[in-house]
């Protein structure tokens, strides 16, 4: 899921010392122990090669993404300009990002979203949707975007089972685990939720120009692998095969060393929370953004309105604590910092690209971003806690239902 929820896992540790002896001599082992199943031995060489050709792959199927998007555009521009639309398309994006159980926010925000009354802070229909860990799981509902799969993926956070999360107790430090606990219940609820109904709607979405992206992180190539969800979807609708749709998103929300990692065509994922916890296009170079694409392929046409809507999970700053002067607390908090501060530096860098674009291409574009309330605390302790993440949809659908929550403000 996120960070933060790896790092109450952590702290549950510490605070047994029994658990803390079985973990400190499981890392004495873990240097000289092999782990999951026998995988083929490559050269850094190999490696290197096989990296070279994963990028130019992922850059095709970039450029391949953006055709189908601004095909779309240009479709709905030539709708305004034959004058069968009143204003000037908008492209939507929405960004969802990690967080964890706390993704229960985000969740109950897409359902109070709903119910603005139609206007320029409705709710849109998304053509772009990005998820990171817990986002990539509440991705698909938004995207599909009706009450109807808004409301599934509500009850999803609302009600988390037992066996969302079960530990490997007592031998979860042996080093042939492939984590510390597995995630039966959630694996199971995802599987139902990710049916053959889902894939073809995600799919009908791709074929009407729309783009939903995940991010996870690829612990072999050392990076962030993004997927194109739609294009996974359209495969599995193809081929009936339904279980690799399910394993990227397992994959962008699988804690490391927490939950199990995913093997997918022969290569490892974690969570993409690790390389990036909300996914923006930060990588690209200022010419290669949709604004410039844009302008270089319609130099006569007016500059692309981009609206861009940011939930992150969680809130700017972690709730001040006393911390016990121990090392794991001080790694548990450091941890929980550094992942806070790598998301809001994220957010400040969306802030400035749109910046740098108006000043340089004349661009409209817009950035909106909503976060749990920086004073708001959990009622229990504890993660997948029902009562927690019933809260955080009730504040979710509460802060959803009013335009005046979300910030046109890069973070401080």
């Amino acid at each position: 899921m996120s960070r933060d929820s790896r790092d109450q896992l952590l702290r549950k540790t510490a605070s047994d010392p029994a658990r803390l002896v079985l973990f400190l001599i499981a890392a004495s082992l873990l240097a000289g122990c092999g782990g999951y199943g026998a995988r083929k031995e490559r050269t850094v060489p190999e490696l290197m090669e096989h990296r070279k050709m994963t990028d130019a792959r992922l850059a095709e199927d970039s450029r391949k993404l953006i055709e189908r998007v601004f095909a779309r555009m240009e479709a709905r521009y030539a709708e305004y300009e034959a004058g069968r639309q009143a204003a000037p398309p908008a492209i939507e994006i929405l960004i969802i990002s990690g967080g964890g159980d706390w993704g229960a926010f985000g969740a109950g925000f897409l359902k109070g979203w709903g119910r603005v009354p139609p206007g320029p802070m409705a709710r849109p229909q998304f053509d772009i949707v990005t998820g990171v860990s817990t986002g990539a799981l509440i991705a698909p509902f938004a995207f599909i975007g009706t009450d109807e799969y808004i409301e599934r993926v509500v009850q999803l956070y609302r009600n988390p089972k037992p066996d969302w999360v079960k530990e490997r107790w007592p031998l979860y430090f042996l080093p042939n685990n492939i984590s510390f606990a597995e995630v039966p219940g959630l694996e199971r609820e995802m599987k139902e939720q990710v049916d053959s109904r889902m894939v073809e709607l995600l799919a009908k979405g791709g074929e009407e120009g729309r783009a939903l992206i995940v991010n996870t992180s690829n612990i072999d190539d050392g990076g962030m692998r993004v997927w194109d969800v739609v294009a996974e979807a359209q495969r599995a609708r193809e081929t009936g095969d339904v279980e690799r749709v399910n394993s990227i998103l397992l994959a962008s929300s699988g804690i490391p060393g927490a939950f199990p990692f995913r093997e997918i065509d022969g290569e490892l994922y974690v969570d993409g929370g690790v390389t990036g916890n909300i996914l923006y296009g930060g990588r690209v170079r200022e010419e290669q953004t949709l604004a410039a694409l844009w302008a270089t392929k319609y130099p006569q046409r007016r500059p692309l309105k981009t609206r861009h809507w940011v939930i992150f999970n969680n809130q700017l700053r972690p709730l001040p604590q006393l911390t016990v002067p121990k090392w794991p607390s001080v790694v548990s908090r450091s941890l929980e910092m550094a992942t806070r501060a790598a998301t809001l530096t994220a957010l400040r860098h969306l802030h400035a690209m749109a910046e740098i674009s108006r000043l340089k291409r004349g661009a409209d574009i817009e950035v909106r971003s909503v976060s749990v309330p920086g004073d708001w605390a959990p009622p229990e302790p504890g993660i997948f806690i029902k009562t927690t993440m019933n809260e955080l949809c009730d504040l979710g659908e509460k802060m959803g239902a009013d335009p005046a929550n979300w910030s046109t403000e890069s973070p401080p």
